[in-house]
């Protein structure tokens, strides 16, 4: 093989430019192994075309950081302005817990970062629910005009209601009964919860 005419072929800056079938590039890795000439060739064409990137390369503006971080803000804050909350209903037994999951990802995915986090996402006549992230264990508690009931979208939690103790992970559910004693235990934290509350009218 005339190694010179090879080089020259153009088959090297093709391999550089990764513009080369496999076989085709199986079969430069070959020649590169092979033939120190070609090795060396394929190392200068890399080079000069890094140089020549770098040289294509346009500076951007000093103000682009600040405008692409103020458009995700913007983005963000009208997820949450348009996302009506009550279109998820109240949460129960039967709550796709993996749509709330996504909800928040999408609008607070700083919530699972946090050790402890809390947000109101819905207020009305109806219910009360919450956002809640926590690392620390809930004591014990009652309500006497007040149904409380959470769902966990992420962690372990053992909850305590009266004599009765029982885990809950991702998609568990649970509702208080009035005038009971419950607390709630992090197993494995934190525990990612929408917590909801509907008065007794």
């Amino acid at each position: 093989m005339n190694i010179n005419t090879y080089i020259q072929s153009g088959i090297l800056e093709l391999y550089v430019l990764n513009l080369l079938e496999p076989p085709e590039r199986a079969e430069v890795q070959d020649m590169i192994c092979l033939y120190p000439s070609i090795k060396e060739e394929v190392e200068k064409l890399e080079l000069k075309l890094e140089a020549d990137v770098r040289q294509a390369a346009v500076t951007p503006p000093s103000t682009l950081k600040e405008k692409i971080y103020a458009s995700i803000q913007e983005m963000e804050r009208a997820k949450q302005v348009d996302f009506d909350w009550t279109a998820l209903g109240l949460i129960d037994q039967n709550t796709d817990y993996k749509a709330w999951y996504q909800a928040v990802c999408d609008r607070y995915p700083k919530a699972f970062q946090q050790d402890n986090y809390f947000k109101i996402l819905r207020e009305d006549a109806t219910a009360k629910q919450l956002l809640v992230v926590s690392s620390s264990d809930v004591a014990e508690e009652s309500h006497d005009d007040t149904y409380e009931s959470f769902l966990i979208l992420k962690g372990k939690c053992m909850c305590t209601v009266e004599s009765d103790t029982f885990f809950l992970e991702p998609g568990g559910f649970t509702q208080i009964p009035l005038h009971t004693r419950h607390q709630v235990k992090i197993v494995k934290g934190p525990v990612v919860a929408v917590v909801q509350y509907i008065a007794l009218f």
